[in-house]
């Protein structure tokens, strides 16, 4: 009996597994509910997560990636779920890492509509041709980074002349793959604009499984949307939360920020897929970050007022004691990860405080 059992354990934890391939894996948040979590595309960007939503009359995804080569990718996963096709592709910002897979999905799904709220919709159409053609460029950081890594390789130097041992060989190999493929798929990037696009609210009916889209404004870009399953208490944030393994601050609003992050902790979940990196089950992770951008924003209007410049500012105030609070954050090699983060925040604060942006 107990061999029986753990046999029959064993068959059920099988049968319970997801699928996944080389550089991707599913995770299940509830019945027909997914995220797909991703390795990164690049030494320099990474893929999305990317959200999928079964109902019995509809498949919704959720962000598209960056490259549409893992969106195709991605598209196997999601048919090993279900037989049934996307009706819907909807994105939580305009971010190129969040919307350039897009092709792909209206290739696979004839009659795909393509959610997006509308100034959103406009970023997207404008920011994602832009993107491709400035590192297509010849002489774009791409490009120099190629150049960079082909050079390193060529000589079996890195760039401060140490000799290359057998590891680092491999990785430097393995990122000149990855940028030497990404100038590829952006050298013919395709925009696809939404075709559905809404203000403000949204609600999608797939069947038996409602989604609620809401627009927050500024926050970590210029029109963040959440989707949220109230039956299954499933929320998705895309960047408004990342661990990858900081939060995202570039080009960031952290004033307003603060406060749709304030009103997302009071919203009941089992399970927050961030932007980047893990799915959560509570809102510490959320609350902290709000928290040191509070802390941040604070002092930032402190100084102001004491004609600080932002660079005094960027020089006084660091926020180590806040680093070593979460354990992706505190590890040494964040050190200058996290000062560059923070002193973004500073400036961003700065230009808000000062009513410029930001």
């Amino acid at each position: 009996m107990k061999l029986a059992a753990l046999v029959m354990i064993s068959l059920v934890s099988v049968a319970r597994a997801e699928p996944s391939d080389a550089t991707a894996h599913v995770e299940r948040l509830a019945d027909g509910v997914f995220v797909i979590l991703h390795d990164p595309a690049t030494d320099y960007w990474s893929h999305s997560n990317t959200g999928v939503v079964i109902g019995t009359d509809a498949v919704l995804v959720i962000d598209s990636t960056y490259l549409p080569s893992r969106a195709r990718a991605d598209i196997e996963l999601i048919r090993k779920l279900t037989p049934k096709p996307v009706r819907y592709l909807a994105f939580t910002h305009w971010h190129d890492d969040h919307t350039n897979g897009t092709v792909a999905y209206r290739d696979a799904f004839p009659g795909l509509t393509i959610v997006a709220e509308e100034e959103m919709a406009r970023f997207i159409e404008i920011t994602g041709p832009a993107h491709a053609n400035e590192a297509t460029a010849k002489d774009s950081e791409e490009h120099q980074r190629i150049a960079e890594l082909d050079h390193m390789l060529a000589t079996g130097r890195d760039a401060k002349g140490t000799p290359l041992d057998d590891a680092a060989r491999r990785s430097f190999t393995r990122q000149l793959e990855q940028r030497k493929g990404e100038l590829a798929e952006l050298s013919s990037f395709v925009m696809v604009p939404a075709n559905l696009r809404f203000v403000g609210h949204l609600t999608l009916d797939l069947g038996h499984r409602v989604v609620e889209l809401k627009n927050w404004g500024h926050a970590n870009s210029p029109d963040d949307v959440t989707f949220y399953l109230p039956a299954e208490r499933i929320l998705f944030m895309g960047d408004l939360l990342v661990q990858d393994p900081l939060p995202y601050y570039s080009n960031s609003w952290p004033v307003p920020w603060i406060a749709v992050l304030k009103q997302l902790e009071q919203v009941p979940i089992t399970s927050l897929v961030t932007g980047h990196g893990p799915v959560f089950h509570d809102h510490r992770y959320m609350a902290l970050v709000r928290e040191l951008m509070e802390k941040v924003v604070a002092r930032v209007d402190e100084l102001t007022r004491k004609g600080k410049s932002v660079e005094d500012m960027q020089k006084m105030i660091d926020m180590e004691d806040f680093r070593i609070r979460w354990p992706t954050w505190k590890t040494p090699d964040m050190r200058v990860f996290w000062k560059r983060g923070i002193d973004r925040v500073i400036e961003r604060s700065w230009r808000a405080i000062r009513g410029q942006g930001g």
